[in-house]
């Protein structure tokens, strides 16, 4: 294998140090290499697996060449090599914040997850205004998916009755669902461009505890900016999200007076997530946790 990932880097003009290959085969979707080339800088070499895979990523690599062209704060991948056989970048500066360990099924911090330091909600705060002030137009033109403020919110409401049709919802969460929906003051008036997937695996940070980074942009797009609070209140509580928003709107970011109460109800829909990828995979062990947190009741 090894002797097959230096003649794939080397058909591309990228000569690697073949005692410096370090394999990681976590990944379902792409087989991930770390090596040193001559110059001993580090790479990160992605691999798909199947021939289904590299078509999914023409959405990811147009949002990171918009970021890297139009944003300073933080580092994100830049593909310099991107061929239907290999995806390869210099590594990134910076450690992800926790990595999810799949025995224990959470994460392995690299921050005092129980003091967490101030320069980490500030330095994340900057990033993401940072992000969802690039100029909606240059989303339009690299063609990502860009959402209006009433699509966003129409698109949740769809993808909450698809759920309840499917498969059912508890009377007391459709209608803590319903009251949100329904409540003008809660929805942001603005969208803007939104990682999409912000969690400590995503998120690199410094010794200090800087956020210095954010990989893996799958989900990049414009839509309600809130999604992208979302899973760092579910990791560090609503201290920790109002640390966030506040860190946010002092660096320009968009927050409007009911924003942290939106994060919460977001938040109280994860459910249909889990119910869309239930019902996607037609897995059962999925569908069994799917209705315990839609609060359907068994028959």
């Amino acid at each position: 294998m090894k002797e097959t990932v230096l003649d794939i880097a080397a058909r591309y003009g990228l000569v690697l140090k073949e005692e410096t290959l370090e394999f990681n085969e976590s990944g379902l979707d792409f087989q991930v290499v770390f090596a040193l080339d001559q110059q001993e800088n580090e790479w990160v070499l992605r691999l798909p697996r199947r021939e289904d895979v590299m078509p999914r990523t023409s959405a990811e690599k147009k949002a990171l060449d918009l970021v890297n062209e139009h944003i300073i704060e933080f580092e994100v991948p830049n593909w310099t090599i991107y061929t239907n056989e290999l995806i390869a970048y210099k590594k990134l500066n910076g450690v992800p914040a926790g990595t999810i360990d799949h025995e224990i099924q959470n994460y392995i911090w690299e921050l005092d997850i129980n003091n967490v330091p101030d320069c980490f909600y500030e330095t994340l705060g900057k990033a993401l205004a940072a992000l969802h002030k690039v100029a909606i137009e240059k989303v339009k033109g690299v063609g990502l998916t860009v959402h209006t403020p009433e699509e966003a919110r129409q698109s949740m409401k769809e993808r909450m009755d698809a759920v309840r049709e499917e498969i059912g919802v508890g009377d007391s969460l459709w209608t803590r669902w319903q009251t949100w929906i329904k409540n003008d003051e809660m929805w942001p008036k603005k969208t803007g461009l939104i990682h999409g997937d912000v969690h400590g695996g995503h998120i690199l940070i410094d010794k200090a505890g800087n956020a210095t980074g954010l990989i893996d942009w799958t989900e990049a797009k414009v839509s309600d900016v809130s999604n992208d609070f979302v899973i760092l209140y579910r990791t560090f509580g609503e201290e920790g999200l109002e640390l966030l928003i506040n860190a946010y709107k002092e660096a320009g970011g968009y927050v409007w007076p009911k924003m942290k109460e939106h994060v919460l109800e977001l938040e109280a829909a994860y459910p249909v997530s889990i119910a869309e990828f239930a019902i996607l995979s037609g897995n059962d062990e999925y569908l069994q946790m799917a209705k315990q947190a839609l609060q359907v009741a068994e028959a």
